[in-house]
């Protein structure tokens, strides 16, 4: 785990001479799903206190069952389309690489973003209980819950432990692209570059949103 976070480089020069295998892949972004599922349930149940009384139980089991579903599809249909999305844009560079052993390398790409859900998880805890609900008037939720993550200065150390993140992810994005399709570093990074640059600019966006 170290050699992968901070020094990828050796950690997919290894790897690369071993068959292709998703059980370590699949555990990450397993585990990073059902973190990131941790938030969504939390907000659930807290969205819950809206319905009315004879109908929050059943709303409350539909609620959660409804975010571990949607949560573990969503996580592991973002982790294909971001390899594919990788593996198209590494075309232009003259590749040499299947598409499975892209997926397994983007894969472990998604180790420090763990991280960062659990950041967003321990805020999400921490805030909820203190934010105001009203059956009668919903939108004073969403309009409560937006002011606290501006206002919280926790808040914005986790989105910004967040960003780190995600920097983190594209440098070991990058050097899983150099093994993976046998391009050069300066090429993966432009590989890498275009939704991942996109992806930062909207949380940097949202960043300074918050601060102003």
């Amino acid at each position: 785990m170290k050699d992968l976070l901070f020094n990828p480089n050796l950690f997919f020069s290894e790897k690369s001479k071993n068959e292709v295998s998703f059980k370590y892949p699949i555990l990450i972004v397993l585990i990073y799903s059902i973190i990131s599922i941790g938030s969504s349930i939390l907000m659930m149940n807290k969205m819950k206190e809206i319905l009315p009384l004879d109908g929050s139980s059943f709303m409350s089991t539909v609620i959660v069952l409804g975010s571990v579903i949607g949560g573990l599809f969503g996580t592991f249909i973002y982790w294909i389309i971001l390899a594919g999305i990788f593996y198209l844009i590494s075309f232009l560079f003259n590749p040499d690489g299947s598409f499975k052993r892209t997926l397994e390398f983007v894969g472990y790409g998604f180790a420090p973003q763990i991280l960062g859900a659990i950041a967003n998880l321990f805020v999400m805890y921490y805030l909820l209980p203190s934010i105001p609900i009203s059956s009668q008037n919903p939108q004073l939720f969403s309009e409560s819950f937006a002011q606290a993550l501006a206002n919280n200065p926790l808040s914005l150390v986790a989105e910004t432990f967040v960003i780190l993140c995600l920097l983190l992810s594209a440098n070991i994005w990058v050097f899983a692209l150099v093994h993976a399709r046998n391009i050069s570093t300066k090429n993966a990074i432009l590989t890498v570059g275009v939704p991942v640059g996109l992806t930062l600019i909207y949380q940097v966006y949202s960043l300074i949103g918050g601060l102003t």
